[in-house]
């Protein structure tokens, strides 16, 4: 497995009403994104962010560099892909594939998952 990028971005309130307008919205909409591509990616920075039909042949997505950014609908990458490999990045995308891609999730640093257990009083 390759890692994902791990930059993310804050969807704008404009952003967020321009996606809340469309029609047929198939996804709730997200608030906060994390970069979509390969970690170490040579593109600009591009995170799902609406499907807008049952078909879902293609999506909106929020991109961004550190100069801009912008909404922009694109197809998926493998419209011909079998469902168990199918691609979830847009077309033309940097990088592995979404089925070689993990995140690394790391728990809240006041999460301590292996401490002992308190000793009750006899």
């Amino acid at each position: 497995m390759y890692l994902r990028c791990r930059t993310g971005n804050t969807v704008t309130d404009a952003e967020f009403a321009f996606l809340a307008g469309l029609p047929g919205g198939q996804y709730q909409l997200p608030h906060r994104v994390t970069c979509d591509l390969q970690e170490g990616h040579g593109q600009d920075h591009i995170a799902f962010v609406q499907c807008l039909d049952q078909a879902e042949q293609s999506a909106w997505w929020l991109t961004w560099t550190r100069d801009g950014r912008s909404l922009i609908e694109l197809p998926y990458c493998c419209d011909d892909c079998t469902p168990a490999d199918a691609c979830l990045l847009p077309e033309g995308h940097d990088g592995r594939h979404s089925p070689q891609l993990t995140t690394v999730l790391a728990p809240p640093p006041d999460l301590h998952l292996f401490a002992a257990a308190p000793t009750r009083a006899r």
